[in-house]
């Protein structure tokens, strides 16, 4: 997950009181109504605690590895700069203390004590993302990193990049690139890329590569920027704020009662587009792949938390779609033979209930063209619904009463034939 291809200088030094001033997302702790709701364990670290939030979880071996990392890259920057790294953080402190704006984070920490933690924290990422190793020598091992190697790399991804609560602001992993590499490229540069094919791999985005957001707050800011849908509604300019928004229907009742066909959206490689990319189009429903793997909820539930401090909520809306259109059993196995929904878990009840739960705690003003990009959508599906053709239609063809259809066709063969009949007795006769 490294990257090493170098970029250009950026003409200027990054402004560090910028860049932590009004316009940046606050670090903060997800809503206690939240975790009562949910598995509180989708928001916490379960091996590398970043930031304040949670240090109590942390354990020895990984101290040790962040003490190696911030040996390493200290030694790296000594050769650009008298000190290196030495009373860096000490000057940022303050501004970062600011980006945690949830109760005591910082708990009873002296100002030492947390710029020892945040350039502990920020060696870490740094070195998990970014190649300095090339032509310097890899950092040195923990000499007992036993319990390292039992640990999954996804786990170690799913704390670093994912986690709200376990976030580190990103002016301070520039302020430390700087010194080390000597130079003033943006690290965001450096890490957007591995984070881009970390969410290709896992089927969030289409393989085709991003421009790199001109900033961002921390990692999973960063991800947020590449969740966006690409492809709107057409009637999203002429809808209404007014106009009232109800819960989707499951996944079987869209296909009876409005006739609608569910499809898998293939990624096309040279196109930009997620798995937020839902589109409605001549009765057939276009929905990108998820894939569902163990961490996929934590995901999407911190990149929902993180929305509540944002007016887009384009996740949230997704989460809600999704979580009402597949909350039973027989919705799943619709969507999977569909190729909408991949998944090796148990079994389709599992997955659903799963979906069922995903939003419990999330509020989100649904009626709000601005916050629920999936607002023209739903009118456009309930007025199919609402139609009596499309009734019809999605009844003959997916109804599960064979008896009657049967009668049905029966009927219309007869009829067919009494028609048949009586025209050519009516044209018989004529002659």
């Amino acid at each position: 997950m490294q990257h090493s291809e170098m970029l250009s200088p950026t003409p200027t030094r990054w402004d560090y009181r910028k860049e932590a001033g009004m316009g940046s997302v606050p670090i903060t702790k997800v809503r206690e109504q939240l975790r009562r709701v949910v598995d509180g364990d989708s928001y916490a670290p379960h091996c590398v605690p970043i930031g304040p939030y949670h240090q109590s979880r942390s354990s020895q071996w990984i101290e040790k590895r962040k003490q190696c990392s911030t040996g390493f890259l200290q030694r790296l920057s000594e050769e650009h700069m008298v000190g290196g790294l030495t009373g860096l953080m000490e000057k940022l402190e303050p501004l970062a203390r600011e980006c945690y704006t949830s109760g005591d984070g910082f708990g009873n920490m002296t100002p030492e004590q947390s710029s020892s933690m945040m350039l502990h924290d920020a060696c870490y990422l740094l070195l998990f993302f970014v190649d300095y190793v090339s032509g310097n020598g890899a950092p040195p091992a923990p000499a007992d990193d036993d319990d390292e190697r039992l640990v999954n790399r996804n786990t170690l991804v799913r704390d670093t990049v994912f986690l709200l609560e376990n976030q580190i602001p990103f002016f301070l992993l520039q302020a430390i690139h700087e010194r080390v590499t000597g130079g003033t490229t943006s690290v965001l540069d450096y890490m957007a890329m591995p984070i881009q094919e970390l969410l290709q791999m896992q089927l969030f985005i289409s393989r085709k590569p991003r421009q790199t957001p001109p900033t961002c707050s921390h990692l999973l800011h960063l991800v947020h920027a590449y969740f966006r849908p690409t492809l709107l509604p057409a009637e999203s300019t002429a809808m209404s704020s007014d106009t009232v928004t109800g819960r989707w229907r499951r996944a079987v009742e869209y296909r009876r009662y409005a006739n609608v066909q569910l499809m898998r959206r293939v990624y096309q490689d040279d196109v930009e587009s997620s798995v937020l990319d839902v589109q409605l189009e001549r009765g057939r429903l276009w929905i990108p792949r998820l894939r569902i793997t163990s961490n996929t909820w934590t995901i999407l539930r911190n990149l929902m938390a993180l929305e509540e401090q944002a007016h887009r909520r384009p996740v949230t809306a997704y989460c809600l779609f999704m979580s009402q259109l597949a909350c039973t059993a027989e919705d799943v196995q619709l969507l999977r033979r569909a190729g909408i929904v991949d998944h090796f878990l148990g079994n389709d009840e599992q997955v659903s209930k799963d979906f069922a739960g995903l939003c419990n705690g999330v509020v989100m003003e649904v009626d709000d063209l601005e916050r629920n990009y999936l607002k023209p959508m739903w009118h456009q599906l309930e007025k199919r619904c609402e139609s009596r053709a499309q009734r019809f239609m999605g009844w003959f063809r997916h109804g599960r009463n064979w008896e009657i259809t049967a009668a049905f066709l029966v009927a219309l063969i007869v009829i067919a034939c009494q028609l048949t009949q009586t025209f050519y007795a009516i044209t018989g006769g004529g002659r």
